[in-house]
């Protein structure tokens, strides 16, 4: 009786511990997901007038710089995430404005492949 009894106070706490697990991954999954930010949609910025999207991408030029300009060494791990995050969602939203974004590396290697063809 005694076997029995321990057997399903065994059997309760490992149901009590993988519902904790479960509710606080679902938990930490709808936190991350509320941080992120969505970028307008295509139809949206075809609906801005010339002067509107000169406006976006000059908010978005300046916002890159200042990330690019902050100290990345004092940064901790999730800050860091979200810093990545953050320049993927300008970027993907800088595409949709029709702005031609090189990266230093492409720059170097079309810099050379112009040097070697002429």
């Amino acid at each position: 009786m005694l076997k029995s009894l321990s057997k399903q106070k065994n059997v309760m706490k490992k149901s009590i511990c993988l519902f904790v697990l479960t509710l606080t991954l679902c938990l930490a999954t709808v936190a991350a997901r509320a941080a992120t930010v969505d970028p307008p949609s295509r139809e949206a910025v075809a609906a801005m007038t010339p002067e509107q999207k000169q406006a976006r991408i000059d908010e978005i030029k300046a916002r890159i710089t200042e990330l690019r300009a902050e100290d990345r060494s004092q940064m901790t791990k999730v800050q860091r995430k979200a810093y990545r995050a953050e320049l993927r969602a300008l970027k993907q939203e800088a595409s949709f404005y029709d702005v031609l974004y090189i990266g230093v590396g492409a720059l170097i290697v079309l810099i050379v492949i112009l040097l070697v063809v002429l």
